[in-house]
């Protein structure tokens, strides 16, 4: 009650405040920089404008029950090129330095909330679940593309092979998850169970083998759509060595970290941001490195790497909750500035361009997810009110689903833009409705705390 007082206190201020800082955005938008120097400095300013109009949005929103990344999406909307435009496409791209460091700190704090022990219980639970997702999903998006697609006026220029590859590679896609926004719900909520636990492993297993099934998704549709067709098993085992010497990396990395806070434990949440950053960097790095100097593609991916650190101190090392605790204390900013950010690279334009199909895609996503997760739950003989909740945790979907799409853009040019336009579409969907549903399935199952 009392702070249900406090709450009804501090509303009315918060909407004066949010109706101030959009009050400045827009007067903000007849500002034009033109030296270099003032470009810097208005970027500047408008990443610190951006943080602060997230915060204070999502703490408004909240009083409505509504998760805080929810808040910073919806700023970031407002602020980004498609409503206010005080921050422009180019100016989002170039704030993608964000990105990388964020993915990398959410991925080392992926790895080290995952407890060995309870992945034990619960790992016939999760590959069940990993397997039932995959295939249902998988088969009712590309299904409903292969046949549907053709009713729909983007495709009438695509030929038949067109159509299935690009029912194939978004069809992998719309099995990618957000590991990030579920992190970030589970933080707010403080929730903790074998419902949370599950949910958790699932979403980042699935983060690292969706690179896998997008590689096969890749070569078959290149197969499919190539006049002479041919198999080329290098390619799956150059991803499989990739994908090893990544978590090996990860593996050596999170002991030496251990040893850090063991011996040094000093400033130790700046230590692990540098860490976080410099993996992301070091691996884009060596890829360009190998690639100029000895023609060889060496492509580690950085989230394998940060989550397989995180999971390696925290379950083989005694430093795990110190690691956490740390993380803690530096996750608000990262936060805040990661979901404002991809809430301004949504494209709005995709989405009115594409809604019938997005929504299809959407629609039929959710249903693949429903099956999956209540015919998991049956046959573990979980709870039944968790089996019919269960498929409200796994709508998110970010930033692996858009590098994947982008990539096929890259591999297929006749294809890739309509892949990356209704990926895009789809993933302003569920990201705006999947933070929402996931916190209202904590509450329900009784793992959120109240606070």
């Amino acid at each position: 009650m009392n702070r249900q007082n406090r709450t009804e206190k501090r509303w009315p201020a918060r909407v004066m405040i949010l109706v101030i800082l959009v009050l400045l955005a827009v007067w903000l938008q007849s500002v034009h920089a033109r030296s270099g120097w003032q470009q810097a400095g208005f970027t500047s300013f408008s990443l610190g404008f951006l943080l602060l109009l997230a915060y204070v949005s999502a703490n408004l929103l909240n009083t409505a029950r509504i998760p805080l990344i929810s808040g910073y999406i919806f700023a970031g909307m407002v602020i980004g090129p498609h409503i206010t435009g005080l921050l422009s496409h180019v100016m989002v791209t170039k704030l993608r330095l964000v990105d990388d460091l964020a993915l990398s700190f959410i991925a080392l704090t992926a790895g080290a909330t995952l407890h060995l022990k309870f992945l034990r219980k619960r790992i016939v639970a999760i590959v069940l679940n990993i397997s039932l997702l995959t295939i249902l999903v998988f088969v009712l998006v590309s299904g409903f593309l292969i046949v549907a697609g053709p009713f729909f006026a983007f495709a009438r220029s695509l030929s038949r092979p067109q159509i299935i590859a690009l029912g194939l590679l978004i069809g992998v896609i719309a099995v990618a998850r957000s590991p990030s926004s579920a992190i970030a719900i589970i933080r707010e909520c403080r929730a903790s169970g074998i419902f949370t636990e599950t949910v958790l492993g699932v979403t980042v297993a699935m983060d690292v083998l969706i690179i896998i099934f997008f590689t096969v998704a890749l070569a078959v549709s290149r197969m499919i759509t190539a006049p002479d067709p041919v198999l080329n098993w290098h390619v799956f085992s150059a991803l499989l060595g990739e994908t090893t010497v990544s978590l090996m990396l990860g593996a050596v990395l999170g002991k030496g970290i251990a040893v850090y806070i063991r011996k040094v434990n000093r400033d130790l949440p700046l230590f692990l941001l540098f860490i976080a950053f410099g993996i992301s960097k070091a691996s884009f790095w060596l890829d360009h490195f190998m690639e100029a100097q000895y023609a060889v593609s060496l492509h580690l991916e950085p989230l394998l790497v940060c989550m397989s650190a995180g999971f390696a101190v925290q379950n083989l090392s005694s430093q795990g909750a110190r690691m956490l605790e740390s993380l803690e204390r530096i996750s608000l900013p990262i936060y805040v500035l990661f979901f404002a950010l991809a809430g301004a690279s949504l494209d709005l334009t995709a989405l009115r361009m594409t809604w019938p199909v997005a929504t299809g895609i959407a629609t039929a996503r959710t249903i693949g997810i429903f099956l999956a997760t209540w015919l998991a739950g049956t046959i573990q003989g979980d709870p039944p009110g968790h089996n019919r909740i269960a498929w409200m945790a796994y709508l998110t979907q970010a930033g692996v689903a858009i590098g994947l799409a982008q990539l096929a853009e890259r591999q297929f040019p006749d294809i890739g833009v309509y892949v990356t336009t209704l990926v895009l579409a789809v993933i302003t969907i569920n990201q705006v409705v999947g933070p929402v549903t996931f916190k209202v399935a904590l509450e329900m199952v009784g793992e959120a705390e109240s606070v």
